[in-house]
């Protein structure tokens, strides 16, 4: 028969008490409650932790008190069987220890019956039980069911907001990893070195050593023994990079059969002769012994300014030119970069004297603009707007090359200034031909914002002058930005969203950092590198990457934007997994407004045409 208390119900005022408690008090007295209501030998709420397959107790009431937290496996257990039910509840009458003997707990304290009420979230997914143990056979009763069912809702609103945090964290960790290592031998990757090379400029001064590592004849051995073989060879040498290597977590998988590595040794040549020796001694396994041999190309950062490109670069082609020599297994980069030095000095002076001229007097310098799609409207009513140079006397200078050589010379804040007042021409001259209000999205340097008063000060007087207003506009920022100065530009970025502008996140997924501060900065929208979009039709990574991010910014309730999309395949992909603005070649490149508004024209046109032959 079944030991229940005397009292089977509990008053309003005492609900109410109890809802408006918080946190683990909360637990804590609903744990309480119906413990002494049921008088049960025991009755716990517990979180189920997947990965480990094991429970956490969150409150546990036994002898009419809270006990200690404590956790125990899952496997063998009653919890184990609501943990995988679509029951509302699951009971035990009787023999739950005879039929559970793995169960200690059960066994230990004579518990004859059980009840289980699992913790669903809004997706199904049970993550906690509220269960009650018994010493005695236990029927079910109406006042059992409802008081235990009733207190589980309450559970579940209460940890809500503790699950979507869990839930956003895992997904941060996933795609973290996901976008920084390289799937098959574990290393870092190519994006992460990139990252790497830029914080190290940027931040060490003493000399360090990029190495680029090439398999010699890899293909071959492909071809000889199978992909299989071949992944167990990268993976060797993989782990064999890490070994020679003082430093930590700075080994990488850049391409195929491509390594390299950083190292601050003062001899990194004895660190490439370590790792010749190992990789001579060759892979082995019970039926194959495989020799590998290896090309270096090492490019040294010493006092000289070099950028990571062109670190990357140097390392490149000495490893080109050791390849192409016989007998050399190991080869430096010693080229002076005159002739690149001599083009970056005569850029920072055309530049200089493009801006010495005001902005209505014949620009070099000109913007275009590429739209941002909705797939829910027909309209093109948001543009991202980029920059272009035709020099009179350079010819065309690519976009990362003016803007590198003005952050270089320090003309990066009027070079922004200048953008942002023709983005504002061409949004008067895109509205005067689509006949309609648009919105701008304009590309924001860390450089621009070390000056932030001058730059919300020109952004403000600009669009107020041209009788706009800031919510018309969205500010883009990559993580360098978000990287430099953290205190002053979460203040400019506050300052920014008060006023009405909106703020995007560019190249999303490219940078290890940014995963981790879209929590601390306030970012309304985040836009998937273009890498990532055209990597995923034929990259399984790349796709993965795509799909962590999308639901990262539903789960997180952000605004999303898929870059570089030039296929009606990518879009249609994207469409399934819930990315509805798109952004990329397949509607439009960049263009001058005038050609944005014939380009629009004959879409709409096309689409009219279209709809007509279809009635």
């Amino acid at each position: 028969m079944a030991r229940i208390a005397k009292t089977h119900s509990i008053g309003m005022d005492e609900l109410n008490r109890i809802v408006a408690l918080d946190g683990p008090e909360l637990l804590h007295q609903i744990t309480l409650t119906l413990h002494n209501m049921f008088d049960s030998q025991c009755c716990s709420i517990i979180e189920i932790d997947k990965v480990n397959y094991s429970a956490q107790t969150l409150s546990f009431a036994c002898s009419h008190q809270i006990a200690q937290p404590f956790s125990y496996s899952l496997s063998g257990t009653p919890c184990d069987i609501v943990s995988k039910s679509d029951s509302v509840f699951c009971l035990f009458e009787k023999d739950v220890r005879q039929q559970f003997p793995q169960d200690t707990y059960l066994v230990d304290n004579d518990v004859e019956s059980y009840l289980g009420v699992p913790l669903r979230n809004r997706s199904g997914d049970i993550l906690g039980i509220l269960l009650s143990t018994f010493t005695a056979e236990t029927k079910q009763t109406s006042s059992l069911i409802y008081y235990h069912t009733l207190f589980a809702n309450i559970v579940i609103h209460s940890l809500r907001s503790k699950w979507l945090a869990a839930r956003s964290d895992t997904l941060v960790h996933q795609l973290s990893h996901e976008v920084s290592h390289d799937n098959l031998t574990g290393l870092l990757n190519r994006s992460y070195l990139s990252n790497s090379l830029e914080r190290f400029t940027q931040t060490k001064s003493e000399p360090f050593t990029l190495a680029y590592i090439d398999i010699d004849n890899f293909k071959s051995i492909n071809d000889l023994y199978g992909n299989y073989i071949g992944d167990q060879v990268l993976k060797f040498v993989g782990r064999a990079i890490e070994e020679a290597l003082q430093e930590e977590n700075q080994a990488y998988r850049i391409a195929g059969d491509e390594f390299a590595f950083i190292t601050f040794s003062s001899d990194p040549l004895a660190i490439c002769q370590t790792l010749i020796s190992r990789l001579n001694k060759g892979y082995t396994d019970p039926s194959h012994r495989i020799k590998i041999s290896i090309s270096i190309g090492l490019a040294r950062k010493t006092e000289q300014r070099l950028t990571p490109d062109q670190l990357i670069l140097n390392a490149s082609l000495a490893l080109k030119d050791c390849k192409q020599t016989r007998n050399s297994k190991v080869q430096s980069y010693d080229t002076h970069l005159s002739a690149q030095y001599y083009r970056r000095a005569m850029v920072i002076d055309a530049l200089r004297n493009e801006l010495d001229r005001t902005s209505d007097a014949g620009s070099e310098i000109y913007v275009v603009a590429q739209p941002i799609v909705s797939l829910d409207s027909e309209r093109w009513d948001y543009f991202e707007i980029l920059t272009r140079w035709n020099s009179d006397t350079l010819g065309a200078v690519s976009p990362a090359e003016f803007i590198e050589a003005a952050e270089q010379s320090g003309l990066i804040i009027e070079l922004g200034e200048r953008i942002v007042e023709l983005a504002c021409v061409a949004k008067q001259e895109l509205e005067a031909g689509l006949g309609y209000k648009i919105r701008l999205s304009l590309n924001c340097s860390a450089h621009e914002l070390s000056d932030s008063s001058r730059y919300m000060r020109h952004l403000t007087k600009t669009i107020t002058r041209m009788n706009f207003e800031p919510r018309e506009f969205t500010i883009e920022l990559t993580e360098t930005v978000l990287l430099s100065q953290t205190n002053n530009v979460r203040y400019i970025l506050d300052k920014l969203r008060n006023q009405g502008f909106t703020i995007a996140l560019d190249d999303f997924g490219t940078g290890y950092s940014s995963l981790n501060y879209i929590h601390s900065y306030p970012i309304d929208t985040i836009k998937i590198d273009a890498t990532f979009i055209k990597n995923m039709l034929s990259n399984e990574t790349s796709e993965r990457v795509v799909s962590l991010i999308i639901q990262l910014a539903k789960q997180l309730d952000v605004n999303l934007v898929a870059e570089g999309v030039e296929s009606e395949e990518a879009l249609q992909k994207l469409k399934g997994m819930g990315c509805n603005q798109i952004q990329g070649y397949f509607f439009s490149k960049p263009e001058i407004p005038i050609n944005i508004i014939t380009h629009y024209a004959n879409v709409s046109s096309t689409r009219q045409k279209g709809m007509g032959q279809a009635n």
